[in-house]
């Protein structure tokens, strides 16, 4: 009796548990969630400010255009959408930006010797992705603003986050 007491207790010892418990598992869960409620809002600010490039780098383009265009025509043009620059009736440019995330346009003032270079991510056929992100200008004498709370006061530069 006592070699068959001893066999058992040796294989109760000797028994190997596989796998995990519904709690550990659900442990595992929780940690999961918890780090990916932290870093998921995070995570949508960088794309935001990422796609906040797709404009700035449309609207140099569209800046260094237009002075192309002055300097063939001696006048900017708001026409930004069919003809050519050498007959000076518009420049051929797309009033989308390359991803699509901002609509373009261009103001003109003082006889068309000055303009202003806007990108509205409201704009019709935009992705809608940047939604209430604020405007991007840029003026005729290089001047960078990003209407940062959306409310038309263009006081932050490109530059802030």
């Amino acid at each position: 009796m006592s070699q068959m007491k001893d066999a058992l207790t040796y294989e109760m010892k000797s028994f190997r548990r596989d796998g995990f418990t519904l709690v550990e598992l659900m442990i595992v869960v929780v940690i999961i969630g918890v780090l990916a409620a932290i870093a998921y809002p995070g995570y949508q600010r960088y794309i935001t400010q990422a796609r906040r490039s797709d404009a700035q780098i449309a609207l140099t383009e569209l800046a260094n255009r237009e002075e192309k265009y002055f300097a063939q025509c001696n006048q900017y043009t708001n026409v930004i959408s069919g003809g050519q620059i050498a007959d000076c009736s518009g420049l051929t440019y797309s009033t989308l930006s390359p991803d699509s995330h901002y609509l373009l346009s261009v103001a003109l003032a003082a006889s068309n010797t000055q303009y202003t270079a806007t990108a509205d991510p409201n704009g019709a056929g935009t992705t809608q992705r940047q939604l209430n992100n604020g405007k991007l200008r840029i003026t005729n004498t290089g001047i960078k603003t990003w209407d940062k709370n959306n409310n038309g006061t263009y006081s932050a530069k490109w530059t802030d986050k």
